[in-house]
């Protein structure tokens, strides 16, 4: 019996439930992606990107843990994220650079969170009603063309906050199209563009503080850009999606749970829906409580393995809604309750979630990281270790 195992048992016997599912958050791993940026390019700020609840990892917990570590800002996608912060506890400033509706930011209570501007339209709304201090960071669209104020109607969101005193614009901010493209013509493209929009901005509103375009993949830009601010979203949690792919960085997450039931199958047997596996020589099954709905990915149907005391155990047979099967013949004097590792956070297993991604991408389809920590499903408790 392992340690974990161990642990878990005195833990039900303590409180009287345990789940049979968790999510690990490493704090040594955080901590290190961050101050690795922060060491590497001496010159920037970094606001954490915390959206998505925070890739999957839980925007809480995370938050939480880079309170104290001198980032520039939080970086949220929605209104209800930064809401969620402030119940947190979160005392650094946050910055809301999704579209958030007029008329919310005109009567918001929030403490301590900026709003990002997305389009001329919801600038013109909201100029009509704010009647109370509102700080603001100014997206400008250099060329990716989902959101943003185009260059060409720019002197006109200038002419309307400067009409709005109750408007302080404290940043200004683009995004990356292509930044881990190995050919950086667009890219360059995008700077000369930022250049120019920036240089206006800067020399018409001195209350400007932030500066920034770049997240994870165009950090490596940032001497380019007159930037004093990176968004660290992909890198925070340990995948350095850049051509480079310098940083020295460590996966934060994994998903662990444990075997709910073993059976013996028979040669010829199936298992699982529509009897995509069958059975070649007699073979010991072990269903473990995780699923699409926990986050393993359906396309790992057949195809997956997880790790059982450091065994790798295939997938066999459909991912099921929450449930998975998996072959534990190879494992030695396996049982009921033993621990499962479904994502692990070591990048060699074949269960980490880069590897996963090479398992479920095809077809001319590469899948990213990005989708499939998101898919973490927000209830399943985070534990910090």
């Amino acid at each position: 019996m392992s340690l974990r195992t161990s642990l878990r048992k005195l833990r039900r016997k303590l409180t009287g439930y345990t789940p049979l599912v968790e999510v690990s958050i490493s704090r040594e791993n955080l901590l290190h992606n961050f101050r690795t940026y922060k060491k590497r390019y001496p010159h920037l700020a970094f606001a954490p990107v915390l959206k998505s609840n925070a890739y999957g990892h839980d925007i809480g917990t995370v938050a939480r843990l880079l309170d104290r570590e001198g980032v520039a800002f939080f970086m949220v996608d929605s209104y209800y994220e930064a809401l969620r912060l402030q119940k947190a506890g979160v005392r650094s400033q946050v910055v809301v650079m999704g579209y958030v509706r007029p008329e919310d930011i005109a009567r918001s209570s929030l403490r301590e969170v900026d709003f990002g501007i997305t389009d001329l339209e919801q600038l013109q709304e909201l100029c009509k009603i704010v009647r109370h201090r509102v700080r603001i960071h100014l997206k400008i669209d250099t060329g990716m063309h989902r959101q943003g104020i185009p260059l060409e109607l720019l002197s006109l969101a200038e002419d309307l906050i400067k009409g709005q005193p109750h408007l302080e614009l404290v940043g200004i901010a683009s995004h990356f199209a292509d930044a881990d493209g190995e050919d950086e013509t667009f890219t360059q493209k995008q700077i000369e563009a930022w250049t120019t929009a920036a240089k206006e901005l800067m020399y018409a509103f001195p209350s400007i503080e932030y500066r920034h375009i770049a997240a994870t993949k165009g950090v490596r830009f940032g001497s380019e850009t007159n930037t004093n601010v990176a968004r660290l979203g992909i890198g925070l949690y340990g995948f350095d999606t850049s051509p480079a792919q310098g940083a020295p960085l460590r996966p934060v997450m994994e998903l662990r749970t444990l075997i709910s039931t073993i059976r013996e199958l028979p040669a010829g047997e199936s298992v699982g829906y529509n009897a995509t596996f069958t059975a070649e020589t007699p073979m010991k099954i072990a269903t473990v409580p995780v699923g699409y709905y926990e986050g393993i990915d359906r396309r790992l149907s057949n195809k997956g393995a997880m790790l059982v005391e450091g065994v790798v155990c295939p997938i066999v047979g459909r991912v099921s809604m929450n449930m998975t099967c998996i072959d534990v013949s190879a494992v030695p004097d396996v049982e009921q309750g033993d621990d499962v590792v479904a994502i692990s956070r070591e990048p060699s297993h074949p269960n980490s979630v880069s590897n996963i991604t090479r398992t479920v991408s095809g077809g001319g389809y590469c899948e990213t990281e990005y989708v499939i920590l998101t898919h973490l499903a927000p209830h399943l408790e985070r534990v910090v270790e």
